[in-house]
């Protein structure tokens, strides 16, 4: 009976060992299965890591050129500005009546075809009066150019700047050809001559 119970241990302690090699086996599998999963995770987490810093890198990249781009136009634009205050201040430095005054018949006409009245009245500064040859002169220029005749008279009152300014006899309506409003109207013109040259 011992031989039995022998054996029958034996076997008991043979599948024991057989169960817990195949158990160990398929542990082992596991673990090996389980460190290569999570070593595929890592790898794809690491790869998508890489891309979304990859991302936002050229995010930051954009960013910067647009900034650089936006500096470059702001410097551009106050070198536009500078350049711009410096030539109208020497344009105004320079602006007196022996420089306007032979163009003023052609502000008073080119006032009177804007008005479209009959009968205006002019108004000029002190510094470069208007004379009545200056209104006869406008006079014919509307008259060449329209075929209409315009009456013009001089207005007692004088405007503070240089150029003038015709009025309805009315003061309803008027045109305003001083030298700043006129350098105005250009500023458009001007600024994109400033801006071909530098």
């Amino acid at each position: 009976m011992e031989v039995t119970d022998n054996r029958l241990l034996e076997g008991i302690i043979r599948q024991a060992e057989q169960t817990a090699k195949k158990t160990e086996e398929d542990a082992r599998l596991q673990a090996k299965k389980i460190l290569a999963e999570a070593h595929l995770r890592s790898e794809e987490e690491l790869k998508a890591e890489q891309k979304t810093f990859q991302q936002k890198l050229k995010q930051i990249e954009l960013r910067l050129q647009a900034t650089m781009a936006s500096s470059k136009r702001k410097a551009s634009l106050r070198q536009i500005d500078e350049s711009y205050l410096s030539v109208m201040r020497r344009i105004r430095e320079k602006m007196d009546c022996k420089t306007i005054e032979p163009y003023l018949s052609s502000w008073i006409a080119e006032a009177a075809l804007g008005l479209d009245l009959k009968t205006a009245k002019v108004a000029s500064s002190k510094q470069c009066p208007v004379t009545e040859k200056h209104l006869k002169e406008a006079a014919q220029l509307v008259k060449k150019h329209t075929g209409s005749e315009v009456i013009l008279s001089l207005d007692p009152r004088p405007i503070r700047s240089l150029g003038v300014v015709l009025s309805s006899l009315d003061d309803k309506v008027s045109f305003n050809n001083q030298v700043e409003i006129r350098l105005r109207r250009f500023d458009r013109v001007i600024r994109t001559m400033i801006q071909e040259y530098t």
